[in-house]
């Protein structure tokens, strides 16, 4: 069994992803969060990512309190750490790059 750095939460927030995908093609896609934990995430996508891809992840709500009350959005560099396939699609674990999500 392996063991994770840091807990995962399991939440299916929307997500926000930009980069080029393994062919270089630039991409620009919405998809659903699987878990979540402060320093990354995982999610299932279609596109065919490479191994330590560099993305722009955007996250409503998940960045730092506002003063007031709420929260600003989360956006963060990421590295991707794995890609795996999963019924069709690829299932894409995220590493923030200098960056935490607040849970």
């Amino acid at each position: 069994m392996q063991r994770r750095s840091e807990p995962r939460v399991e939440r299916r927030d929307e997500v926000r992803i930009t980069g080029k995908d393994a062919r270089g093609v630039s991409f620009d896609e919405r998809v659903c969060a699987l878990n979540v934990s402060e320093h990354g995430l995982a999610l299932l996508t279609p596109l065919d990512l490479a191994h330590s891809a560099a993305l722009t992840v955007s996250m409503r709500g998940g960045g730092e309190l506002r003063q007031g009350g709420g929260r600003s959005d989360f956006l963060a560099q990421a590295i991707v750490a794995y890609v795996f396939p999963e019924g069709g699609l690829n299932r894409v674990g995220l590493q923030f790059v200098a960056a935490r999500l607040q849970m």
